[in-house]
């Protein structure tokens, strides 16, 4: 699997909110679905990047690693779009 920027938004998603099923909410999926689609992005970077308890989500070490790349990367992607659509 090659990370996607819709994986990128899921991580940051999961990580804003605190939880898989706000995120999934705020993503307009399907929380098992946003589950799996953590499942195979952790499988793909080889480790757990969102502790799960019954209070929520929080990123590990490898996740906020993960994050802390993954964020510049949306939010560049998001002035790209509106810019190009502006000109």
């Amino acid at each position: 699997m090659e990370l996607e920027v819709r994986h990128l938004r899921a991580l940051c998603a999961i990580a804003d909110t605190g939880s898989l099923h706000r995120a999934a909410r705020q993503l307009g999926v399907a929380q098992p679905s946003l589950s799996t689609q953590l499942r195979r992005i952790e499988q793909e970077l080889g480790g757990t990047l969102f502790v799960r308890a019954r209070t929520g989500c929080r990123p590990t070490p490898l996740g906020r690693l993960v994050l802390s790349r993954a964020r510049p990367l949306v939010t560049e992607l998001r002035s790209l779009v509106t810019e190009a659509r502006a000109a």
